[in-house]
């Protein structure tokens, strides 16, 4: 009897995909795309920065202008909850203004870092110290 090679391919195939369909859906992708296509990411950011007074202005207007340089996101397991890590900084100055952003898979809790040389560093949505963690992850 001939072993059924198909059968084997098709096993070897689902053994090898991620571990969690959740969690390769939750890197890659890039802010504003997902601000511009995502209603609950676009309002938690917008009811997160609304009102904020020393933002930089980049900042302040990132959900109606997808004007900054973003980074791919990474997934992340923050207090075994998935996450998504978003970098972006501001144009021809990304080394003196740039952000972290942490959403729930969801995207209806986020919390901030903006890191700014002339107007200091802000954490914006109340971080656990698990996403002040991540935050901290040096570069874009």
């Amino acid at each position: 009897m001939k072993p059924n090679l198909s059968a084997a391919i098709v096993a070897v195939l689902v053994f090898a995909t991620p571990a969690s369909a959740a969690e390769t859906a939750l890197s890659g992708r890039y802010l504003p795309q997902v601000v511009a296509t995502s209603k609950p990411h676009r309002e938690t950011l917008a009811a997160l920065l609304k009102g904020r007074r020393g933002l930089p202005s980049w900042v302040r207007n990132m959900v109606r202008q997808g004007a900054y340089v973003a980074a791919a996101s990474e997934a992340l397991v923050i207090d075994g909850s998935p996450h998504e890590l978003f970098s972006a900084c501001q144009p021809r100055d990304c080394e003196d203004s740039q952000l972290k952003l942490v959403f729930s898979a969801d995207g209806r809790r986020a919390v901030l870092r903006i890191a700014d040389r002339k107007l200091g560093e802000q954490l914006l949505g109340e971080p656990s110290e698990a996403e002040k963690a991540a935050m901290m992850k040096p570069g874009l």
